[in-house]
């Protein structure tokens, strides 16, 4: 009798601890994005905006290949 209300006990109250886990982990998850991850992110962009964000051109020139059959064979 008794380990069965002990049982039924544990089993409830894995239930409620589980759920205020939950809700414990999501306010903490909460705190830290809008106290730490959201200054850092305004920070960085504050300060990359300082730099000399230009594209640059990657293309690099080459010289013309030669379609034909001998220069084909040849760069093996």
């Amino acid at each position: 009798m008794i380990k069965e209300i002990r049982q039924l006990a544990w089993k409830r109250f894995n239930i409620i601890t589980a759920s205020i886990g939950d809700i414990q982990g999501r306010f903490i998850l909460t705190i830290f994005y809008f106290s730490i991850l959201v200054p850092f992110g305004l920070l960085s962009r504050r300060s990359s905006a300082s730099f000399d964000k230009q594209p640059t051109d990657l293309w690099i020139e080459r010289d013309p290949v030669a379609s034909d059959l001998e220069s084909a064979r040849r760069q093996s």
